[in-house]
């Protein structure tokens, strides 16, 4: 296992549908992601085949290297799921029928026989433990474990399970004394005539914040996504003054990347600012202290002033 200071993980997207392209990956992302924001970087992210010897070899090398490894898709009832018996060789273990395992098997799907497809879901490496995850919104447990063998944790491929399943469980991955602090900045102007600017910053500041330069063609707001990222806030707030002076102000565009999941925010900062927004929330809290939502009715028609109402009430709703 990875012996480096902080927490690394490396991410197995396991199946053929992937690399013969009839099926999106989008789990990987989603994991990076998640992990990122817990303080985990993301060292290595692999595609392989469902094929028993390379799923060996990459588990057993992951497993070696990076401090959590997480497995995508091949844990299912066919003759082609073959993840368990991967991870299972990579670490020389039998595969047999886990007793938990078969319980929920037959409780869901009733009395089936040891060898059904059914049943093949409790083989698990021998050593393998189960973590049943909680609804960080319910707090009720999830239905069905997480498999795990050492630091090896196996997720299903499909990706609305895989993000439920994560998201029961995400404090298991975790390094807690990590924070990365991360600034953007939106440019109008195209990577060509931003390259020597983000080179001096890069130049100034490559020992502390990481630059990175990512060219959106087909966006209507900017054309380039300037990220710089520190496990230090201060070189991160300084690097990112510094590439404010060195450009152009109409070329800086003020981009609300995630408008839905930031909105009570930026919609309470705006009426700080503006005293016809605030007077606008006032009286949307007002209504919803007032009444249910069952007993309001809005009336949408599609233009501008309805759209602005509903983003206020959205706002309102989400604080």
């Amino acid at each position: 296992m990875d012996n480096q200071k902080h927490a690394t993980a490396g991410i197995i997207v396991i199946g053929d549908e992937i690399l013969n392209g009839q099926t999106l990956d989008t789990n990987s992302n989603f994991l990076s992601k998640r992990l990122f924001s817990r303080g985990v970087r993301v060292h290595k992210v692999s595609v392989i085949p469902d094929n028993l010897d390379v799923i060996a070899k990459e588990v057993r090398e992951f497993s070696s290297k990076f401090t959590y490894v997480l497995t995508s898709g091949g844990i299912g009832p066919t003759h082609d799921d073959i993840t368990a018996e991967g991870i299972a060789k990579a670490f020389n273990e039998k595969v047999c029928p886990h007793p938990k395992l078969m319980e929920l098997v037959t409780k869901f799907f009733g009395e089936v026989a040891i060898d059904s497809p059914q049943m093949k879901l409790a083989h698990v490496p021998s050593s393998a433990e189960l973590t049943f995850g909680v609804d960080p919104v319910t707090g009720k447990r999830a239905p069905y474990p997480v498999v795990s063998v050492r630091n090896v944790y196996m997720f299903p491929g499909i990706p609305h399970l895989l993000e439920s399943n994560f998201s029961k469980l995400e404090h298991l991955f975790e390094s807690p004394d990590v924070h990365f602090y991360t600034r953007e900045v939106y440019i109008t102007d195209d990577e060509m005539s931003v390259a020597t600017r983000l080179a001096e910053v890069n130049k100034k500041f490559k020992d502390k914040v990481v630059i990175g330069s990512y060219p959106k063609l087909d966006n209507s707001y900017y054309q380039v996504k300037a990220t710089l990222q520190s496990e230090e806030e201060e070189p991160v707030e300084e690097a990112y003054r510094h590439l404010l002076s060195l450009l152009p102000p109409e070329v800086i565009v003020k981009y609300e990347p995630c408008p839905a999941e930031h909105a009570a925010s930026r919609v309470y900062e705006l009426a700080e600012q503006c005293p016809l927004v605030k007077h606008a929330i006032t009286v949307i809290e007002d209504c919803l202290n007032r009444y249910k939502l069952s007993e309001m009715c809005i009336s949408f028609n599609g233009g501008k002033d309805c759209t602005m109402l509903l983003h206020l009430i959205y706002a309102a709703l989400q604080k």
